[in-house]
């Protein structure tokens, strides 16, 4: 266990990740791994490696071929090695993820950082055909969230992958460090935080909607002049608290901060009663500023202003 963090260890015991004797835990963590390399064997198959090998030659040999020509030839190319529609279904879940996972934490060049991590790419994309223009093809620590993000997608039809799903993805892979560990707690915080993700129960209690509708209960019993006010500003909750429940506040804080907040949220056990209560104490904080805004400042604030975790919690 001495690879992980003290950190990392807590998350993933919060998790209930780990085995609680800890005489079972190199084997299970070694069990775990090999389940993660079946689901790569399994989803990443021999045939996209094979397809995109072919595929990558002929855009070096052949770079002048219109974009009519290339899809021809790619098609022709994908049908003799396996299923075309699943073939295509598959590139556009991958293609959806790693459009998103570049904005994942913006100011942490880490996840942009060369990655150790054996890996090979498997479709070829937009994304890669313009990194492969500037020489910029190395694996990065974002290649190893889309693959994470594609096993996940693949393993939850229902879901696949939805927008904000690479927020809560990364703190846990920066601190954890390994990839199969980070697929296996990834899959703990989705399997209690997935109802937000699926349109079909957005209104019920644990989907988007609902959560929301209970955010500005909370904010609206406990902070009526400050709810009114912003409500007459037409700044209504979900125009902010979207944002901060969807991604359990990864966007709004820098990344010491989010490790911080989810210290609390993982313990807490039902994080997204902890991550409202937490953005009602946001809104306490922010309360003297917000008061006496115009619109576009009290937009501002809720959104883009720099905000102090520990004074935060002291509104909790």
């Amino acid at each position: 266990m001495q690879q992980y963090s003290p950190r990392a260890i807590i998350w993933m015991t919060y998790l209930n990740y780990l085995p609680q004797d800890q005489a079972q835990q190199l084997l299970f963590l070694k069990k775990q791994q090999q389940l993660y390399n079946s689901y790569l064997d399994e989803f990443i198959k021999t045939e996209h490696l094979e397809i995109f090998n072919i595929l990558n030659n002929i855009d070096s040999d052949q770079n002048s071929l219109s974009f009519s020509e290339f899809l021809n030839i790619k098609t022709q190319v994908i049908n003799s090695s396996m299923d075309y529609n699943e073939y295509i279904q598959n590139e556009h879940l991958y293609e959806l993820i790693e459009k998103d996972v570049p904005r994942t934490l913006p100011n942490q060049s880490i996840l942009k950082e060369q990655t150790n991590a054996k890996f090979s790419y498997y479709f070829f994309t937009d994304q890669y055909k313009r990194r492969k223009q500037q020489s910029n093809t190395f694996p990065t620590h974002s290649d190893i969230l889309i693959r994470i993000l594609y096993i996940y997608g693949k393993l939850n039809p229902a879901i696949k992958y939805m927008q904000g799903m690479s927020d809560l993805l990364a703190p846990l892979y920066l601190i954890i460090k390994n990839e199969a560990d980070t697929f296996f707690c990834f899959t703990k915080i989705m399997a209690q935080l997935k109802d937000a993700y699926i349109s079909t129960l957005d209104f019920t209690n644990t989907g988007i909607r609902g959560l929301l509708l209970k955010f500005e209960k909370q904010f609206q019993q406990k902070e009526p002049k400050l709810y009114n006010y912003l409500h007459n500003l037409g700044i209504h909750p979900y125009m902010y608290g979207y944002r901060w429940i969807i991604t359990c506040m990864t966007r709004e804080f820098y990344l010491d901060q989010i490790y911080q907040i989810w210290d609390l949220m993982l313990h807490d056990r039902n994080m997204h009663d902890f991550i409202i209560k937490f953005a009602i104490a946001i809104l306490k904080y922010l309360k003297p500023q917000l008061i006496q805004a115009d619109f576009k400042l009290a937009f501002d604030i809720l959104i883009y202003s720099e905000k102090d975790v520990n004074q935060i919690l002291n509104f909790m």
